[in-house]
């Protein structure tokens, strides 16, 4: 009986031992854990950043956006309240001096936009007189976008099958049957000759002229696709597909005007074709109608595929003065 009471207290004692050894271990790991841990705070972290060395953008707050605002107000690139907050002011404010000091436009203020505006070169703002538009403001180019639909009943004329019109293998055809109106698509043989005579040689129209009816086959299809893929409700899904499919009547190829030019195998916005586009398309009456830049005032992600014809006066108007379509027609308005 006695050497079983033993074994039972060696065992207690070892199952003390083992426990105060545990305990010891585990109050190092959270003494060690404490000390490189922040203590909580019950204020949210503010947004900001230092003018030399970091990024000031949308939302930003803090002393660094005063001093920002103060100084683009001392220059004229600002008329708001110094306010301390990064907002829509602010950021035009930015993107203009950015424009006159030949920076990227982006609208965020970084090393070299920050080091730009707090230079002795920083520069004052230049109120750029109105320019001369095109001679008239008649046969303007027809605004469609989402609060401008096509009219009940509409057709765009002269439409023609590219096959009929475009050198043979001068274009991959995605729809053999695909059409759009024909001084449109003379025009588009006239740039994609220069554009392969500048070495691009692979392009293929993906769409041109569609109808109401398919546009609605398109968007439904984005919907149900955006509900499967992301679990969205159907109303979710619906104002998630509206960024990137126009609505039925609202889509620029209900004109016959536009086209999507692509590159079989590849995303469009990383091919040297889409740098040419970039470049060049405005020579040959041609817009790239939705840019990055742009994206508030045309209501559309950007889609450096997405061509648009205007006629080359038009076009080169709004290259030159960086302005979208609809920027360009309030000048008539004006």
């Amino acid at each position: 009986m006695l050497p079983v009471v033993l074994i039972l207290m060696a065992a207690m004692l070892i199952g003390v031992f083992y426990l105060r050894n545990k305990t010891d271990e585990a109050n190092r790991v959270y003494a060690a854990e404490a000390a490189i841990t922040p203590k909580p705070t019950i204020a949210p972290p503010a947004i900001y950043a230092k003018p030399t060395d970091a990024l000031l953008r949308s939302g930003s707050v803090g002393v660094e956006v005063q001093q920002l605002q103060t100084k683009l107000k001392e220059l004229g690139f600002y008329t708001g309240e110094v306010d301390g907050q990064f907002g829509g002011g602010t950021k035009t404010a930015v993107v203009h001096f950015q424009e006159q000091h030949g920076l990227n436009p982006d609208g965020m203020a970084g090393a070299e936009t920050l080091a730009a505006i707090y230079s002795a070169g920083a520069k004052h703002m230049v109120v750029t007189p109105r320019p001369a538009l095109p001679a008239s403001g008649q046969d303007l180019p027809m605004l469609v976008n989402r609060t401008s639909s096509i009219p009940e009943g509409y057709t765009p004329r002269d439409l023609v099958a590219l096959k009929d019109v475009v050198p043979r293998d001068m274009l991959i055809l995605k729809d053999p049957d695909v059409r759009a109106n024909r001084q449109a698509v003379e025009a588009l043989v006239k740039m994609i000759r220069a554009a392969q005579a500048d070495g691009q040689q692979v392009w293929q129209v993906s769409e041109g002229y569609r109808t109401p009816a398919r546009q609605q086959e398109l968007f439904n299809a984005q919907v149900q696709q955006l509900i499967k893929d992301e679990q969205l409700s159907e109303e979710s899904a619906r104002k998630a597909a509206e960024k990137t499919v126009a609505l039925p009547g609202t889509s620029e190829h209900h004109t016959g005007l536009a086209f999507d030019l692509t590159v079989p195998g590849y995303f469009f916005g990383d091919t040297p074709q889409a740098q040419w586009l970039e470049n060049h398309c405005f020579e040959h009456g041609f817009i790239l109608r939705y840019t990055a830049n742009k994206e508030e005032i045309t209501g559309f992600l950007p889609e450096p595929w997405h061509v648009r014809y205007v006629g080359e006066a038009h076009a080169r108007f709004m290259e030159e003065h960086n302005l979208a379509l609809e920027e360009y027609l309030a000048l008539y308005r004006q």
